[in-house]
C-alpha cells in the first residue's frame, strides 16, 4: 500500500463523515446529500481499490456507533435494519466500478465510469429497499413502487451531482499528474 494513497483514502472517508454529519443540521422533506459527489468523486482520485475502502472506512465508522451517517440514529449497528442501508452498501460498489472502469483514463470513461457507478448504487440501494419493505417489514410493494420511492424522486440530482464528480475529480487528476 502507498502512503500517499493511504492518506487521500483517509481524506474521503472524512470527507464522507463530514458530509454525512452536515445533514443533520439541514432543514427539508427531501435531504440534499453531497454523499454521492465524493463517492463517485473518489473512484476518479483514488482508484478502484482505494476508492472501496474509503467507502468501508466510512461504513464501518457507522457502524461503530460514530454519528457520521445522514439519518437518526446517525450509526449504530442497528442501522442495518433501516431500508435505505443498501444504499451505504450501495457506496462500496460503486466506488470500486467508477475506478475499475475509470482506470486513469479519458474524460469519456470518467463520465462511464460515474454513470456505471451510480448503476451500481442504485442496484443496491433499490434491491435492499425491496428486500426490507416486502419481507421484513411487510408492507406490499412491487418493484415500480420501490422505483417510485427510491429512484425516481433522486436520479436528476444524482446525475448532476455525477457531473459535478467528473469534473472535480478530472481536475485533481489533471493537477496530480502536473505536480
Amino acid at each position: 500500500m502507498k502512503t500517499k494513497k493511504l492518506a487521500m483514502t483517509s481524506v474521503i472517508a472524512a470527507l464522507m463523515c463530514l458530509a454525512g454529519m452536515l445533514l443533520h443540521w439541514s432543514p427539508g422533506l427531501v435531504p440534499f446529500s453531497v454523499l454521492p459527489v465524493f463517492v463517485l468523486m473518489s473512484g476518479i482520485i483514488l482508484g478502484a481499490e482505494y476508492a472501496a475502502m474509503a467507502m468501508l472506512v466510512y461504513l464501518v465508522l457507522g457502524l461503530f456507533g460514530l454519528p457520521v451517517f445522514s439519518a437518526a440514529p446517525f450509526g449504530g449497528i442497528g442501522y442495518i435494519l433501516k431500508p435505505t442501508f443498501g444504499f451505504l452498501l450501495g457506496n462500496v460498489a460503486a466506488a470500486y466500478v467508477v475506478g475499475k472502469v475509470y482506470g486513469e483514463g479519458s474524460l469519456l470513461r470518467a463520465i462511464l465510469g460515474v454513470l456505471a457507478g451510480l448503476v451500481a448504487l442504485y442496484l443496491f440501494g433499490l434491491s435492499y429497499l425491496y428486500i426490507m419493505l416486502h419481507w421484513v417489514l411487510h408492507r406490499p410493494t412491487s418493484v415500480a413502487g420501490v422505483m417510485m420511492i427510491g429512484f425516481v424522486p433522486f436520479i436528476l440530482g444524482d446525475l448532476i451531482k455525477a457531473g459535478i464528480a467528473v469534473w472535480v475529480g478530472q481536475e485533481v487528476v489533471r493537477r496530480r499528474k502536473a505536480a
